[in-house]
């Protein structure tokens, strides 16, 4: 019995302790932490080339195929940066591809350059019975540009109405002999005709296209569309 005494009167304060005290506050509950994975890696966009790549490739496999593929699925996406079935790569063989075939280059000047001007632009017949016509033709190339006559003719100016009818030829009350010539024009110079064009047949309100070019080159030709007033 004393044993047993002596053995309560141990107990007991322990008991006491452990038992609620009044006033006293609770002691907070622990939080409840979740579970992280380290290093996880979030699955693939259904959307993206790689995804639909691999969906393709375990309805192809063989069963131990798929089963490998499986093995691998985390290890090998993403795809490493500049691999060939990476985003950059392929997006850049695509661009590559479509556009292989186009060259570029720099645009060449044309080899010579023709101009016509006709003065005044406006005009009455009443007023003015010839135009002054200036015919320029400027050599762009790199190398002289020679030009071969047969005559001592180098030019002509032919004026057309609305309907294609020559109705003027600078070159029909003028005489030229059988003398062969030949004119040279350095690269970047220009050679220069100023003749007169005349109006006698024109009408007015009506728009007439003066054209001139240098004989035997009818490349060389240049226009122009006056419309005389009354």
């Amino acid at each position: 019995m004393k044993f047993l005494a002596l053995s309560l009167a141990c107990i007991s304060p322990v008991v006491l302790l452990a038992q609620e005290v009044p006033g006293a506050k609770p002691s907070p509950t622990p939080a409840v932490s979740a579970h992280v994975a380290a290093f996880s890696v979030p699955p693939p966009d259904e959307g993206s080339v790689f995804f639909a790549e691999r969906q393709n490739a375990k309805f192809t496999l063989s069963r131990e195929g798929q089963a490998e593929l499986a093995q691998d699925e985390v290890a090998e996406y993403p795809r490493a940066k500049g691999s060939p079935d990476s985003v950059t790569t392929m997006f850049t063989r695509f661009f590559t591809d479509m556009f292989s075939s186009i060259r570029l280059g720099r645009m060449r000047a044309a080899p010579t350059t023709q101009t016509l001007k006709v003065e005044p632009s406006e005009f009455s017949l009443g007023a003015r019975r010839e135009l002054d016509a200036t015919y320029t033709v400027r050599n762009n190339a790199k190398k002289i540009l020679r030009l071969d006559f047969n005559t001592t003719q180098r030019i002509d100016i032919l004026t057309f109405d609305p309907s294609g009818k020559i109705v003027e030829k600078w070159s029909e009350d003028r005489l030229f002999t059988l003398q062969e010539g030949v004119v040279i024009v350095n690269p970047k110079e220009r050679i220069e005709y100023s003749e007169k064009v005349a109006t006698r047949d024109m009408k007015p309100r009506e728009p007439y296209t003066i054209k001139a070019d240098i004989i035997g080159y009818p490349d060389y030709s240049a226009e122009a569309v006056v419309t005389p007033s009354p």
